[in-house]
Parts: C-alpha cells; sequence; structure tokens
C-alpha cells in the first residue's frame, strides 16, 4: 500500500479513536475532520526517545541536519504529528504548542544544549557530538501526547519526518471522508 493512501485511512481511524479523549475531541469537528484543519506530519523515533515522549520525560522533539529539510520552518503550532518507531508502527499521536527554529551557524550548538538537553533528554555527551556538522535545529514543544494502539505504516524510505497532510505536503493527504 502506498503512503498516501495509508495516511488517509489511518488519520481517520485514529481521529475516530480520539474522539473519546477530553483534550483531543475539542480539537474535532462533529464529523470527525480536524478543527481548524491542520497539517499531519509522521516522524520516524529510534528508542528509548520514542518511549521518553510516550511516557511524558521527553517534552521537546529536535530535529538537526544539514541541509535545511522537514521539518526546518515546516511545522506550525497547532500541527498533529503521528510518532512512529523505526522499522516499526505507529505508537503515538502529539500535537505541536511550541516551535523554535535554528541555524546554527548564528546560534551555538552549546546554547540549545543548555538551554533544551534536559527537556529533549539529551543530556550526554555523545548525542550532542552526533549534531557537530548540523547547519539547522527545529525543536518543537509537544503536549496531548496520546499512545495509540500499535498501527502498521507501509513507510519503507529513510526519511526521518514526512509531511503527510499541509500547506508543503510530501505526500498528499486529503480531509474528505
Amino acid at each position: 500500500m502506498e503512503l498516501a493512501a495509508w495516511a488517509t485511512g489511518a488519520v481517520r481511524q485514529i481521529l475516530e479513536e480520539l474522539r473519546g479523549d477530553a483534550r483531543w475531541s475539542k480539537a474535532l469537528a462533529p464529523d470527525g475532520r480536524l478543527d481548524p484543519p491542520r497539517s499531519v506530519h509522521l516522524a520516524v523515533f529510534v528508542e528509548p526517545f520514542l518511549s521518553y515522549i510516550l511516557d511524558g520525560s521527553k517534552t521537546v522533539e529536535s530535529r538537526f541536519s544539514v541541509k535545511q529539510c522537514a521539518p526546518f520552518r515546516r511545522v506550525a503550532v497547532g500541527d498533529i504529528i503521528l510518532l512512529k518507531a523505526a522499522s516499526g508502527p505507529v505508537r503515538g499521536i502529539c500535537e505541536v504548542s511550541k516551535t523554535w527554529y535554528f541555524e546554527l551557524g548564528s546560534v551555538p550548538l552549546a546554547d540549545l544544549r543548555e538551554r533544551f538537553a534536559e527537556s529533549i533528554c539529551a543530556t550526554e555527551d555523545e548525542f550532542w557530538h552526533a549534531r557537530e556538522k548540523a547547519e539547522y535545529a527545529t525543536l518543537l514543544k509537544l503536549r496531548w501526547v496520546r499512545e495509540l494502539p500499535p498501527m502498521s505504516c507501509p513507510k519503507r524510505d529513510r526519511r526521518g519526518w514526512v509531511i503527510l497532510h499541509g500547506a508543503r505536503s510530501q505526500v498528499a493527504l486529503p480531509y474528505a471522508s
């Protein structure tokens, strides 16, 4: 199954499941669509970071890159992120409550470490050394994290971030039922 076709059905199924959740039901229109419509992203996580998000200890997601690529400047407050395990299923969902974008030629990586290491669960030197060549950083404050029953996903490429629906989609996702 193609990722775009999967995304349409998966988002409908997830939104239907969220109807019973007090926080999420406020984000849904009577017909089950997101209200207002917003971008939906698929983010791939390695452990232990996915578990840290799901258990609430990781409250800020970080993505570092050498080139400007998603999610850099492509995520907005209110956007939805599906949380997928690397080589595994989608296991959760959350909403973005704040965004920060940094060009690391202007903002030292050490400053980001000092400010965000605790909230991204990255206090180890190894994490920061691996990102020393990065030119761009995206940091996203997460809220309304909810674990979902594992849902198989046909994504097979190496991208760690895919915009499923939004103004600049990488994969088209219609909202129509």
